[in-house]
């Protein structure tokens, strides 16, 4: 579904949720002339008490918060925030109003009519778009709802839908920038950038055969969402109503945290099979930033991830077993000249083949190859990480699962 179609999904979804069961509250709209989708925290026509809530431009998708303010019957105020980070907001100080938000419901709640009054004076016109469950602790401020998304979708797993958080579905539902078509003659791929997180990547054109990849691009756009969804949280961190206290030094400079410098690289695409790395070096907060070069292989009519205990015999508890330890450490060319020698020794390689290996593919021509290395190491010793062996799928058959090597091509 594209932004562009919002009008009729407004018109499809106004009367889909059961009316003033499930709070908090999504609205779509317009301020003047601008596209803004607003969550409240509690429902406008439903609610006594005061509303507090948070707000994107569509064009930027960066949360903004709304401070509740008195209300008096359908009519209602809030105070939009103006950036303040933790050199103006870090002992507890008000941020500063940057315009105040004056609405009234109408239609049982269908819509929102107002004024937003800041250095102009702009209307406002909101519908009704859906609302979502409360959650344990009911919000009843910008910080909650912003938490919400946060520890809702962390990870890369859970789907970002209507259902789960029609707020958080509307501002990654961005119609992206599609790249030129790239790959084999069998498979082919393009990469997608989102233009405000501006981070591309990838998703399948073309298949060969009767393989759908509806499947594998469902998963492809779910990772792409929530590391979108990361970057623009991070970006609103220059809000001071986003944090359970004062903001925070170091994260409070409105940037993406890195995820727009981020990389994905397509290493391998069969009508069966796709293996991609993902590389970059994010920072929205922590004692360090979290450097990462990680490698995927997906089962492509599944749309499933495959780990090493999907791809070899021997594992235990998805980790490599004595044989295929001995098979890549056998195979693996091993530094020879005394300072790389000794750089393996101290990141004691061997050891680490046990607990960290990794396997991705490599498609070079109609060959497929086989890529080892470490990866998902502790942040002490990431520089130890890395691919370390390339080989022929072929040359490692008797050590593969049976699914795997179909999927290869082996059978």
């Amino acid at each position: 579904m594209s932004v562009r179609n919002l009008p009729p999904l407004v018109g499809a979804l106004v009367f889909v949720v059961a009316a003033a069961q499930a709070e908090p509250v999504t609205y779509a709209g317009k301020i003047g002339s601008a596209d803004i989708v607003v969550e409240f925290t509690s429902d406008p026509s439903a609610s006594d008490g005061p509303l507090a809530g948070r707000y994107f431009y569509r064009s930027q998708g960066v949360d903004i918060p709304l401070q509740a303010r008195p209300r008096k019957g359908r009519r209602f105020e809030l105070a939009q925030e103006e950036v303040c980070g933790a050199e103006q907001c870090g002992n507890g100080q008000a941020a500063p109003v940057a315009a105040i938000w004056r609405l009234a419901s109408a239609d049982k709640g269908k819509t929102l009519e107002g004024t937003w009054n800041g250095k102009k004076t702009r209307p406002v016109k909101l519908t009704r778009i859906s609302a979502r469950e409360q959650t344990q602790t009911p919000a009843s401020r910008p910080f909650d709802l912003h938490d919400f998304t946060e520890t809702k979708f962390f990870g890369d797993d859970a789907p970002i839908t209507m259902e789960a958080s029609p707020y958080d579905y509307l501002r990654l539902d961005f119609a992206p920038k599609v790249g030129n078509k790239a790959g084999w003659p069998d498979a082919s791929y393009s990469y997608v950038v989102d233009p405000r997180t501006k981070f591309a990547m990838p998703r399948i054109v073309e298949l060969s055969g009767e393989t759908s990849a509806e499947a594998a691009n469902a998963l492809l756009q779910n990772r792409h969402w929530h590391a979108s969804l990361d970057a623009l949280n991070c970006a609103a961190l220059r809000y001071a109503g986003f944090y359970e206290g004062s903001p925070v030094a170091t994260t409070d400079d409105g940037t993406l945290g890195g995820y727009e410098d981020s990389t994905s690289e397509v290493t391998s695409l069969t009508p069966q099979l796709m293996s991609w790395r993902e590389s970059g070096s994010l920072f929205c907060g922590g004692a360090y930033p979290n450097n990462f070069s990680a490698a995927y292989t997906m089962d492509i009519r599944r749309g499933a991830l495959l780990g090493l205990q999907d791809m070899f015999t021997d594992t235990v508890n998805g980790k490599p077993g004595p044989s295929l330890i001995a098979f890549v450490d056998k195979r693996r060319k091993k530094r020879t000249e005394p300072t790389d020698a000794g750089f393996e020794a101290e990141c004691g390689t061997d050891e680490l083949i046990g607990e960290y290996l990794a396997a991705s593919v490599k498609r070079d021509g109609d060959t497929q190859r086989l890529v080892f290395g470490l990866q998902s190491l502790p942040h002490a010793i990431q520089v130890c990480g890395g691919d370390f062996l390339e080989l022929p799928a072929a040359d490692a058959s008797a050590l593969l699962k049976p699914e795997f090597a179909r999927l290869l091509g082996q059978l």
